[in-house]
């Protein structure tokens, strides 16, 4: 699809999902302003609900949050989902347009980092964010960042590489403020997204 009913479609979108999101942003070849769109790509941060309170052990209540059930509502009119679910990580959806949505559902500690990443390129992503924290000795988990000396890495079957903290109370990176703060933290030079297509 070209560049400009792409973002005409993701700009509606952002309409629809706003009023049930902390932060919502288009990323990805949109972003970059590529001519040619291969797909919608959004990084969200759901507004929560409570869905449990436990006590603790000093007897001190504590929730349990989720997305909330609008948010998931208004993702579930956006089309057919293919992959994902409103409360897990990543959902991949076919929009009535015939384009596809990847909708990104970060933490919200790490939401900056995956905003940069998933704007991309994917090679950008990969050359530069990734390897400026490895250089800093972190690696990427199912949890964000945290430091190699605390993961075990493991490869697949497939001979694909990741990691996982085994340690209970790990260090954590900071939670950046916006995707310039990551960018400096990382200490790699902040370039327009319209620069980032390697």
């Amino acid at each position: 699809m070209e560049l400009l009913p792409a973002t005409q479609i993701a700009e509606a979108i952002i309409e629809k999902l706003a009023p049930y999101c902390k932060i919502i942003n288009i990323a990805g070849s949109i972003r970059r302003q590529k001519t040619e769109v291969k797909d919608i790509e959004l990084v969200v941060l759901p507004k929560k609900e409570v869905v449990a309170a436990t006590l603790d052990m000093f007897s001190e209540q504590v929730a349990t949050e989720q997305n909330s059930k609008e948010f998931g509502l208004a993702v579930k009119q956006l089309g057919t989902i293919h992959k994902g679910t409103y409360t897990g990580k990543y959902m991949k959806i076919e929009l009535i347009q015939g384009i596809m949505l990847d909708l990104f559902i970060p933490m919200g500690f790490d939401y900056y980092r995956q905003y940069a990443i998933r704007t991309g390129s994917a090679d950008y992503s990969y050359k530069i964010i990734a390897t400026g924290w490895k250089k800093k000795g972190w690696v990427g988990t199912d949890s964000g960042l945290r430091k190699i000396r605390d993961c075990d890495k493991i490869i697949s079957a497939a001979g694909k590489v990741s990691y996982k903290c085994v340690v209970a109370n790990p260090e954590l990176p900071p939670c950046w403020e916006s995707e310039a703060s990551f960018f400096s933290w990382l200490g790699v030079d902040y370039l327009p997204p319209t620069e980032r297509n390697l």
